[in-house]
């Protein structure tokens, strides 16, 4: 269970973190806002390496790392553009509803597996995803 707290703190960094977006967003543009958010994350995790895992990539699939990296600046430029455009209270609820890609896609390539009643709870996420795409 050494998951929940990283999950915890995880859950309310993201939190806090599309809260404080919408903010920077009234006084700066999304790229300025995407700019900040990279660089401060290249520092913490080059602080890191350096700290505890050091540089080397042994054993590493340069594409699944490619890919990673490619697919979370898409998916952070379309966040801030959405958060750009749209309400906070209505955008990153429905951005939230990623980890249902991630479930897929888990199922289908890393042979792990839901209980009935996890397939319960992702169900309900994506129905009040869909209830608050309505009723905006």
């Amino acid at each position: 269970m050494q998951w929940v707290p990283y999950t915890l703190v995880a859950a309310a960094g993201f939190g806090a973190w599309a809260f404080l977006g919408k903010l920077a967003l009234r006084h700066a543009t999304w790229a300025q806002v995407g700019f900040a958010y990279a660089l401060a994350s290249a520092i913490l995790f080059a602080a890191i390496l350096v700290g505890r895992a050091g540089w080397g990539y042994g054993g590493v699939n340069g594409w699944t790392l490619v890919g990673s990296a490619a697919c979370g600046a898409v998916g952070l430029v379309a966040f801030y553009l959405a958060l750009d455009h749209g309400k906070a209270s209505v955008v990153v609820p429905i951005v939230s509803v990623y980890p249902l890609i991630t479930a897929i896609l888990a199922l289908a390539f890393l042979d792990e597996s839901v209980t009935a009643l996890q397939a319960v709870g992702i169900g309900c996420a994506l129905g009040g995803v869909v209830l608050i795409g309505i009723g905006r």
